[in-house]
């Protein structure tokens, strides 16, 4: 039962509460809403992290690329395509498409961080934080933008 038809079937709050945390199945209404607060989350985390590079100086950037055997050149480059996806997943303009290419970037990221080990705290930054965004972002490319996006792509079915 969702929590919709416990409210509508005029079940009292224990009901509701109930229906809010033993449904396994996606809330049809509400599922939306929970992708729109993920794709804001990500589309916004690509845009910070890409001026992060600039506010450290593109050559920090270009020197880390460099440290890890990728060309240099690609400095700007990754830069511009962070701003650009950054700033679709966070409108919902082509998201799956966008979060699906980006998910390029994180998957370099974590081959990067693998020698330092899991923790994100380790000197260095491990594993830990870059994999949970690229498990964040597949989510979006497999469930789609949600409510609010410039192009309606969820999966999930609008209520009526």
């Amino acid at each position: 039962m969702s929590i919709d038809q416990a409210r509508d079937s005029g079940a009292n709050v224990s009901g509701v509460f109930a229906a809010l945390f033993s449904n396994a199945a996606v809330d049809p209404v509400y599922a939306r809403y929970g992708l729109f607060l993920l794709r804001i989350a990500i589309g916004f985390d690509w845009i910070v992290h890409a001026f992060l590079k600039i506010s450290r100086g593109m050559y920090t950037h270009e020197a880390l690329l460099a440290k890890n055997g990728i060309t240099p050149l690609l400095a700007w480059p990754t830069f511009g395509l962070e701003v650009v996806g950054g700033v679709a997943i966070l409108l919902g303009w082509y998201t799956r498409q966008w979060a699906a290419f980006l998910l390029i970037f994180l998957a370099v990221v974590v081959w990067i961080k693998w020698p330092v080990g899991w923790g994100y705290s380790n000197t260095g930054g491990g594993w830990e934080y870059p994999l949970f965004w690229l498990v964040a972002q597949a989510s979006l490319v497999l469930a789609g933008s949600g409510a609010f996006a410039l192009q309606a792509t969820s999966g999930v079915p609008k209520s009526k």
